[in-house]
């Protein structure tokens, strides 16, 4: 179901997958984008849709259930999601979009804040939108003061994740840019770590967030287009317009660059839909940027710096900042200092001092390879290392050229002697 609009209709499995399907009778105006030039599409839009075994303490919490498939815990809680408005209805349920949505409906999540009240004054709903959830780290929706925020925690003991969002959420107000997530440290109950983050929804009953994986796999792409062109080819079909979403994607490409986020892919990147209209609006705000600052890895060296690689529309950093046009959208100047990153890292009393002090350092040399690359400088290390070659050889050249022309004025030399 799409709110009170089928879709199609399908048979699950005990464990919640998919057994059968009215592939030939399926509602393609308002079906998912997501895999829709596959024959089966909706069958894997439904098996990524489970939240995955690997997040947080998510296994445990499902085993404690008597649930061993996170299908299975997708089926009963009817697919709901915070994001978008699919669910799946029990046929002769007599249930409707405004009896089960998570959107009116209160709920209660996984994870409790400390000092804070989590829960509004309505009934609790049956249903949780935590099994769509997706990714590793641990997170939850809850309901604070009656709006929606999803609250996220670390993979470790530290709280890096967190401060990173923060840090991302400062840099983006800094600059100015109003189309973002914005992320502020709380304390989780039980966690390990110091501190975990929280952001509001940005979807609502109006809106609704269709990835750009999405985006791309709802349309067969042209041979000789980028998946990068391919996404705005699409975006712009649906309605977007074109340049406000170069303008966003190229922001965000060089803010990911300045504070080395390797995990935008797709579907941590994506566009606002109009729910009556289908229309697409914006480009959805920026969020997820945790995985950023070597989080979990060792700091790179300064030469390393140069081959971070990626999870995005193209492998490396450096393949993403050629698709920037207008490398004036972000200014050099109100980038926040690596003095205000220290105080935030300060937070956790579990991180070491050196690691500190090498991420600051680090995060300046992104500043200023950033604005080196900003004045027109090739930033590609190969390049560089070609340029380095043809210099040494042509000063080696010119020094056998030297060589030879001294060669040759001794031998003159010698030739006047023996005539004289």
């Amino acid at each position: 179901m799409r709110k009170n609009e089928r879709v199609t209709l399908m048979a699950l499995n005990q464990s919640g997958g998919i057994e059968k399907c009215d592939y030939k009778n399926i509602n393609r105006r308002i079906a998912p984008l997501q895999e829709q030039i596959c024959v089966d599409g909706i069958q894997r839009w439904w098996g990524k849709r489970a939240v995955p075994l690997n997040q947080g303490k998510i296994k445990h919490i499902l085993e404690q259930q008597g649930i061993f498939y996170p299908e299975e815990y997708l089926v009963k809680n009817l697919g709901l999601s915070l994001t978008d408005y699919y669910w799946i209805r029990p046929i002769d349920s007599g249930l409707t979009w405004e009896m089960v949505n998570l959107y009116q409906n209160d709920f209660c999540g996984s994870l409790e804040l400390e000092d804070r009240i989590t829960s509004g004054r309505k009934p609790l709903s049956t249903y949780t939108p935590d099994s769509t959830l997706q990714g590793e780290l641990e997170k939850s929706w809850i309901i604070l003061e009656n709006k929606r925020y999803l609250v996220k925690g670390n993979r470790d003991y530290l709280s890096a994740e967190s401060i990173n969002e923060v840090f991302a959420s400062y840099l983006h107000q800094k600059q100015g840019y109003d189309n973002y997530s914005g992320y502020t440290l709380l304390k989780i109950k039980g966690a390990a770590y110091d501190y975990g983050c929280c952001t509001e929804a940005f979807t609502s009953e109006q809106k609704e967030f269709v990835s750009a994986y999405a985006v791309i796999t709802s349309e067969k792409q042209k041979n000789d287009n980028s998946t990068y062109e391919h996404f705005i080819h699409v975006c712009e079909q649906h309605g977007i317009d074109a340049g406000q979403l170069r303008y966003d994607l190229e922001y965000q490409i060089m803010s990911d660059f300045i504070i080395s986020n390797v995990d935008r892919h797709l579907n941590n990147v994506g566009i606002l839909r109009d729910a009556d209209s289908l229309c697409f609006e914006r480009m959805a705000p920026i969020f997820d940027s945790g995985k950023s600052l070597f989080v979990s890895e060792a700091v790179p060296t300064d030469k390393e710096l140069l081959k971070i690689k990626t999870a995005s529309f193209t492998g490396t950093e450096l393949g993403l900042l050629k698709y920037v046009r207008d490398r004036s959208l972000v200014d050099v100047v109100k980038l926040p200092t690596a003095q205000k990153l220290w105080e935030l890292y300060h937070n956790d009393s579990k991180m070491d001092e050196k690691r500190i002090e090498l991420i600051c350092e680090r995060y300046e040399k992104k500043v200023e390879l950033f604005q080196r690359w900003q004045n027109g400088q090739d930033l590609n290390p190969r390049k560089s290392y070609n340029r380095g070659i043809e210099r040494s050889a042509r000063v080696q050249n010119k020094e056998l050229q030297i060589e030879e022309e001294e060669e040759l004025e001794q031998i003159g030399r010698a030739s006047c002697r023996e005539r004289v």
